[in-house]
């Protein structure tokens, strides 16, 4: 275990994938990313199992004491994504991970319009649906989003009821919080069937977030499933 006061072999920030510089550790091509090593592994272990500093604890205690903690406890933590122009968020208790964009294939004779292919992820194929079909995210304004915008596109892999689902995204905002009551409904433009895929929609940071339903989304693709 690492003593208190003792450097931690930062090894990955070096000559690792972190490195800002041009020699790079022998291991990489072995181990692909820091995160696979051993060293890396190790290091992790000491830093959670070090002891802590004097005091820390009573420092801790009078610090949350004094402090008036508000808490939210019917608040939802989602986590925002952008398709073209419009931002759409899902619970992040379902996100299984977010991962960079990849080749999607297609596959032959699939008659359901929103299955868009199939994608590797992490060593697994993987059914890909398109949420901008979904959703009917118009492409003129993917395309109209992309020429102000740098290029973020990700794929995000979610659990839904069950449910295995890879999505194409032009960018993944982060994690927030919303509260019920700031809910609106969303606008009587939208047609019935995308309406009703929303719980509702609410300002962050300047956009209109929508809320998707996980339930009716999920019955929607389950029902289409090849």
């Amino acid at each position: 275990m690492r003593q208190d006061g003792e450097r931690l072999h930062d090894c990955w920030n070096r000559i690792g994938v972190w490195a800002h510089g041009v020699k790079r550790c022998e291991r990489l091509q072995e181990v692909v990313h820091c995160r696979n090593c051993e060293v890396f592994v190790a290091a992790g272990k000491q830093i959670f199992e070090r002891q802590l500093p004097p005091g820390y604890q009573q420092e801790n205690l009078a610090s949350l004491a004094s402090t008036e903690t508000i808490c939210h406890q019917d608040s939802v933590s989602i986590i925002v994504f952008r398709l073209g122009s419009e931002h759409f968020s899902l619970p992040a208790n379902v996100f299984e991970t977010v991962t960079e964009s990849r080749s999607v294939h297609r596959l032959p004779h699939v008659n359901n319009p929103f299955v868009k292919g199939v994608a590797n992820i992490a060593g697994e194929v993987c059914l890909c649906h398109s949420l901008r079909k979904v959703l009917a995210v118009d492409p003129a304004d993917h395309e109209s989003a992309e020429k102000v915008r740098h290029i973020y596109q990700r794929l995000i892999v979610v659990n839904l009821d069950e449910g295995r689902y890879v999505f194409p995204v032009d960018e993944v905002k982060g994690m927030t919080r919303y509260r019920p009551e700031q809910l609106k409904s969303p606008p009587a433009t939208i047609e019935d069937e995308i309406r009703q895929l929303i719980r509702g929609t609410f300002r962050h940071q300047g956009e209109r977030v929508a809320v998707l339903d996980v339930e009716r989304l999920h019955r929607l693709l389950h029902a289409g499933s090849l």
